[in-house]
């Protein structure tokens, strides 16, 4: 039996660059790198490099339901 508890994480994983982001969410890389920016996703820079949370909502979505 698989003992989740004991499973390792690779925490790159959990991260993406602006181009995957971009097709993930449909939007041009360059879009991606203002949502940044501005502080609308996840994510770090480091160096001209921005790093992003893979698991997060599509910033560019609204919520209808606020």
């Amino acid at each position: 039996m698989l003992n989740i508890l004991n499973r390792k994480c690779d925490p790159l994983d959990l991260i993406i660059g602006t181009d995957d982001a971009a097709k993930l969410w449909n939007i041009s890389q360059d879009h991606v790198k203002r949502l940044c920016r501005e502080g609308r996703c996840t994510a770090k820079q480091i160096g001209k490099t921005w790093i992003i949370l893979k698991d997060q909502a599509n910033p560019t979505k609204h919520n209808k339901d606020v």
